[in-house]
């Protein structure tokens, strides 16, 4: 099967949600309902800057948690005016970051440069974008927004605000260990490696396969990290099976 083929495999997959791609785990899904677009935007902010090293379902069950109980950690000004140990704290109580001293340094340095550069509103860095690679451009001036953060922020944004750019489909999607090690046993890689080469090759075989199999990478990335984390494949046929495709026939490898 080529990567176009299963691209658009999977996005249908996504789009009739079968079986585990029902689950709305995505960071789109955990949107407080009653936020304000501001707002919205905001948690998006802090919570994804924080999406590392970490198990991702906690961190936004854990964000949500802490925006019901007091958005305010959600607001620049109010970040930059709160002491580091009662920050530190509420980081630790609620989003329980890996690294806390990473994660409280995010917190008041991209506090800092929304509220100075943006009107400490997010939505004006794409607004205020002519096209998707002036966005990431400045997307990755904030700390921790680096090659899977960065883009993965902007997959998030376009996708709960609807932002159109006529480059978006040249952006590469965001990856992770789920995607490299999906590329390999579907074998499009020869490698599960996360180094820096395999993980550019996987970016551009999911990329250039969005583009063939005429399927958004911004569903496609959803679709993917939900047959990855919730999936956990270990095969070939595991993934096929996921996706509901018809098994490997006898006499082929799985790899």
């Amino acid at each position: 099967m080529s990567p176009s083929e299963f691209c658009k495999k999977v996005v249908s997959a996504y789009e009739k949600r079968l079986g585990i791609f029902s689950n709305l785990v995505n960071a789109e899904d955990h949107i407080p309902n009653n936020a304000s677009d501001l707002e919205k935007a905001l948690f998006l902010f802090y919570v994804i800057q924080l999406d590392y090293a970490t198990k991702s379902q906690k961190l936004y069950e854990g964000a949500k948690r802490l925006y019901s109980e007091d958005k305010n950690y959600f607001s620049p000004s109010f970040i930059l005016k709160t002491k580091e140990k009662d920050l530190l704290k509420v980081l630790q109580d609620y989003l329980k970051p890996r690294y806390i001293n990473e994660a409280t340094k995010r917190f008041y340095l991209n506090s800092e440069k929304i509220e100075k550069q943006y009107e400490a509103d997010p939505r004006e860095i794409f607004k205020g974008s002519k096209t998707a690679k002036e966005a990431l451009i400045k997307v990755r001036e904030f700390r921790g927004f680096g090659p899977k953060i960065g883009n993965f922020f902007v997959r998030s944004m376009i996708n709960s605000f609807g932002y159109e750019y006529i480059d978006i489909e040249d952006i590469l999607p965001p990856v992770d260990v789920h995607d490299v090690r999906i590329a390999y046993l579907m074998g499009y890689t020869d490698s599960n490696q996360m180094t820096q080469k395999n993980i550019r090759d996987v970016k551009e075989v999911w990329s250039e396969g969005c583009k063939k199999g005429k399927v958004s990478w911004l569903v496609f990335d959803k679709a993917l990290w939900l047959l990855g984390s919730e999936g956990k494949p270990k095969t070939k046929q595991d993934i096929l099976n996921l996706v509901g495709l018809p098994g490997i026939e006898p006499g082929t490898s799985p790899m």
